[in-house]
């Protein structure tokens, strides 16, 4: 197995890692470890294997540094930076151990804190970095942690811009490191195309000193006025709940969680800034411009109830290997899923449209079995989705397989099994970045296969060529099958076709690829800068066989902030191929702003 662990190795890491784990520093992570080695008289140990471990030392610099300007370090009064023992109590690696350039990696990609947990963990620290210095003690050496804060004290977090219309935006009175303790407390305001919701959230990543981590979060809903920022009536709430005991390292053997949730929304469809309305006569939902609007009812607007909540819980036992790690959970899963019509739905249309657009109502409750494996193998690439920083990714092959018994004995509505498998394998071809998957959920009643999902991904990076382009090629395509209880998905400007608008195609089958050719970035000052050309394809439907070809093609920019956020800031202008509706081919094209590179 060992020998088996060697040649897989081989084959997804065909480039060395560089001596000590240190890998190739970005420019922006030389310079902070320059200027943290300078303000401590530390010199870089050049062979730390086989030695012990001595000091922990950390430097954490402030947002604005000098090369910023006077002007914007005086803004580091605002800003508690993070307390030196939250982060060194984040090392793997403690003092008497001996040096393990594997630890200081895992511990690097937790700073990193990119998804390492959850993908709603804020990111504390733009830049990480740990070299081993010398020490005073012959046999010994110590460790640096270098790393800087963003800005933590926010306003504004994401948004999706169109000219004429601002589609989402995210916004907080947050502070996403309280006292410099790496907790986040916020009041948030986030505006989607249907409504706008309102409250507190709250992040505890060490409860108590330990590691525990809590989540809660709640929100008041008031619907939007369609294409304004305006709110209408107060029309729900929705409230989350998390406490869970994470694998903080691939070394940890136990871990567990308790989830709860449970939202009173209004559901919409809605195209653009506008909303459906019900066609009866082909079941569909259209706007006013779509093919299939004639015949649909103005005052038929394809809004509904949703009533969804539920708790989960689980309990995970891993046995980490050096060349794999296998974790084995088991829980309970209790759902429920409540639509209903509104008041002012014309009512001789309710059964038609329920039929048509509602997910049956249920109340689930199973009991479940969760395997998964994968390959602990990491490689930090750059100028990926972001600009200079480190990007932590794990390749080789890696699985999850799920079996789950939901019962009337438990609460259940049904009696069914619930069957998920998942596969993907990452691969690091001549330094580039590789990704094939596919998965497969269903559920499996007496009378035969229910809801069925598959869905196939994949993922293509180049290295940089002649370090001034990298070429990459994206895509993901589903189908359902016996469908009952999932809703449908959309495909326009946020979800993968920039030449159209938001939420433009719905269905139940769908397909979207891009092909973007990235330029390295460019500094100015600490600033990065880059452009794109990019061409998209996508299209949504309730069958397979509707599904056409829709494609738009265009040019971006990319702006890196480092002292505000670790994702770039993006301006996409597309053109659309093909006329849709009030879609029009070519000229002028739809321009969409926004945080992240627009799909990763």
């Amino acid at each position: 197995m060992r020998a088996l662990g060697a040649l897989l190795l081989a084959l997804v890491l065909p480039v060395s890692a560089s001596a000590a784990g240190l890998g190739k520093l970005g420019s922006l992570e030389q310079g902070a470890v320059e200027a943290a080695l300078a303000s401590r008289g530390l010199v870089i140990d050049p062979a730390p294997q086989g030695k012990t471990v001595g000091t922990i030392h950390v430097v954490n610099l402030d947002v604005f540094q000098p090369s910023d300007g006077g002007l914007l370090e005086w803004f580091n009064h605002f800003h508690r930076t993070t307390r030196e023992h939250h982060i060194r109590r984040e090392s793997l690696l403690l003092p008497g151990m001996a040096y393990d350039a594997a630890l200081i990696e895992e511990t690097m990609r937790n700073l990193r804190n990119r998804n390492t947990y959850s993908a709603k963990d804020p990111v504390l620290s733009g830049i990480v970095a740990m070299v081993p210095v010398q020490a005073a003690a012959p046999g010994a050496v110590d460790i640096l942690v270098v790393t800087r804060d963003l800005w933590s004290l926010r306003f504004n977090s994401d948004y999706n811009y169109q000219p004429g219309y601002l589609i989402n935006l995210s916004t907080s009175i947050s502070e996403n490191n309280l006292f410099g303790w790496r907790k986040q407390v916020a009041l948030a305001y986030i505006l989607n195309p249907g409504d706008m919701r309102v409250g507190p959230t709250y992040l505890d990543p060490n409860v108590l000193g330990t590691r525990l981590r809590l989540t809660a979060a709640f929100y008041q809903i008031w619907a939007r006025k369609l294409g304004e920022i305006a709110a209408g009536a107060q029309e729900g709430s929705s409230s989350w709940l998390r406490l869970d005991y994470p694998l903080y390292a691939l070394s940890r053997r136990w871990g567990g969680f308790i989830d709860g949730s449970y939202t009173s929304s209004v559901a919409r469809s809605i195209s653009g800034s506008t909303l459906r309305s019900f066609n009866p006569s082909t079941a569909t939902c259209a706007a006013p411009n779509d093919p299939d609007y004639a015949g649909a009812d103005p005052s038929a607007g394809c809004a509904f109830r949703s009533r969804a909540g539920g708790v989960s819980s689980g309990l995970t036992r891993s046995f980490p290997r050096f060349w794999l790690i296998q974790r084995v959970t088991a829980g309970n899963e209790f759902g429920l899923y409540r639509p209903s019509v509104l008041p002012d739905f014309p009512a001789d249309l309710r059964d038609a449209f329920a039929q048509a657009f509602f997910r049956t109502s249920e109340r689930t409750s199973s009991l479940y079995l969760m395997y998964e494996a994968f390959t602990p193998w990491y490689r930090t690439y750059r100028n990926l989705d972001t600009f200079d920083l480190g990007e932590d990714q794990r390749l080789g092959p890696w699985v999850t397989l799920k079996l789950g018994r939901a019962s009337t004995w438990l609460g259940s509505d049904a009696d069914f099994f619930l069957f998920r498998t998942e596969a993907h394998v990452n691969l690091g071809i001549f330094g580039g970045f590789q990704s094939v998957g596919a998965s497969w959920d269903s559920r499996r009643y007496a009378d035969g296969w229910r809801d069925q999902l598959v869905k196939g991904q994949l993922y293509a990076a180049t290295p940089m060529l002649g370090r001034s382009l990298r070429v990459v090629l994206s895509g993901v395509a589903g189908t359902m099958a016996e469908n009952v209880h999932r809703g449908r998905v959309y495909v326009g400007g946020l979800e993968g076709l920039r030449g159209y608008p938001v939420n433009f195609f719905l269905g139940y089958d769908f397909y979207v690829a891009h092909l973007e050719l990235r330029s390295a970035p460019v500094a100015l000052a600490s600033l990065r800068l880059g452009a794109l050309a990019f061409a998209d394809s996508g299209h949504a439907a309730d069958a397979w066989q509707e599904l056409s070809f829709f494609g738009d093609a265009g040019a971006g920019g990319r702006l890196l902030i480092p002292q505000l956020n670790v994702e770039v800031l993006r301006c996409d202008w597309a053109f659309p191929f093909r006329g849709y509706g009030d879609v029009k081919p070519g000229w002028p094209g739809r321009l969409y702003c926004g945080f992240h590179q627009a799909f990763q």
